[in-house]
């Protein structure tokens, strides 16, 4: 559970008013996969020589906990600002923590296939929460296409696939193209292709059951665990009902911007900007009482929160924006490509 301060506490650790919070941008945590590739450490000028797989743009979840990169809260981990400031850095929150986990994900390899229970399930399973998600599509590769639901009449059919390794023949295939949105409620059997990059945000949670691995060997020789009844489970069992409107639609434009809507489910809310060289967007906060997260995919510009609060942004940056900034403004220094989040 965090730590909310009393105000006598909070005296004691010298702890500002909220509105002295501001715009913080995280250090990326960059994540090993087997599956994972090169392309996108010159975002981040990463030196590593490791297959990077995800690079955790925010994070709450104990597997990895972000860090502010900028101004008076540098080198706080997340968990902390929000403890402290929990009026502007979480506000109403589902979960006990940040409940939105982002990250830049490149498959320099398939993934396995895979599938992610529901809160339900999770709590009262694993101890954590389940795992809804969407992907915005940054690249495609030559395959375009993911892995999404499949052929299995019942769980028998699945089991005995699973034994006689035969599962990619009951697999679904979907075509997917750049800037498309792509949403994973829980309970979807999923996987991303080899060549694909994207944004994921999803649920806080760190929950995956994998249902076959392409017959694909670690380093060691070995194979990498299969969680076939609890995949089963939850494939073949009744998941809570995840309605979404999944609907691209103009929020507010002119001839420099445009705001749109692509997604609205019951765990988050996601929209792009697309701007001008030049072009100035005024924003008020997504959900009032709760923070906006922007995510720059490309080019170059910086939010405005008042004259002493320019936060510049660039691509691979993510901001916090914290909920008593009700409204501020995004300039383009280049032309510009944000996703905002909001819970």
């Amino acid at each position: 559970m965090p730590f909310y301060p009393t105000s006598s506490e909070a005296r004691k650790l010298d702890i500002k008013s909220s509105a002295d919070c501001y715009p913080v941008r995280f250090k990326p945590i960059a994540q090993e996969r087997i599956w994972g590739g090169d392309q996108l450490k010159s975002w981040f000028s990463l030196r590593d020589s490791r297959p990077i797989g995800e690079y955790w743009l925010l994070s709450a979840h104990p597997s990895g906990i972000s860090v502010v990169e900028n101004g008076p809260y540098k080198g706080m981990p997340l968990n902390e600002l929000v403890s402290r400031y929990p009026d502007a850095y979480l506000g109403c929150s589902p979960q006990d923590r940040f409940p939105l986990l982002i990250k830049l994900i490149e498959a320099a390899d398939d993934l396995s296939v895979q599938v992610h229970p529901d809160d339900h399930y999770a709590r009262k399973k694993e101890g954590d929460y389940g795992k809804t998600e969407a992907w915005y599509i940054l690249d495609h590769g030559s395959t375009a296409e993911i892995i999404y639901g499949h052929r299995f009449s019942d769980r028998e059919q699945y089991r005995r696939s699973v034994q006689e390794r035969t599962v990619k023949n009951y697999l679904l295939h979907r075509p997917i193209q750049k800037d498309e949105l792509v949403y994973v409620p829980a309970g979807t059997l999923h996987a991303i292709r080899k060549g694909t990059v994207l944004l994921e945000i999803q649920q806080t949670s760190d929950v995956t059951y994998r249902v076959y691995d392409w017959d694909r060997l670690d380093q060691h020789g070995k194979s990498r665990q299969l969680h076939t009844e609890q995949a089963a489970e939850v494939m073949f069992s009744p998941m809570s009902v995840s309605l979404a409107d999944w609907q691209t639609r103009t929020l507010s434009q002119n001839e420099k911007f445009v705001h749109e809507h692509l997604l609205t489910c019951p765990y988050f809310t996601i929209e792009r900007l697309r701007m001008a060289a030049g072009a100035t967007c005024p924003m008020q906060t997504g959900r009032a009482g709760n923070p906006d997260v922007l995510v720059c995919l490309e080019g170059e510009g910086f939010v405005s929160c008042g004259q002493e609060q320019q936060i510049p942004c660039k691509r691979g940056d993510l901001l916090l924006i914290p909920a008593n900034q009700l409204r501020y403004q995004i300039y383009a220094v280049h032309p510009l490509k944000l996703i905002r989040t909001y819970y």
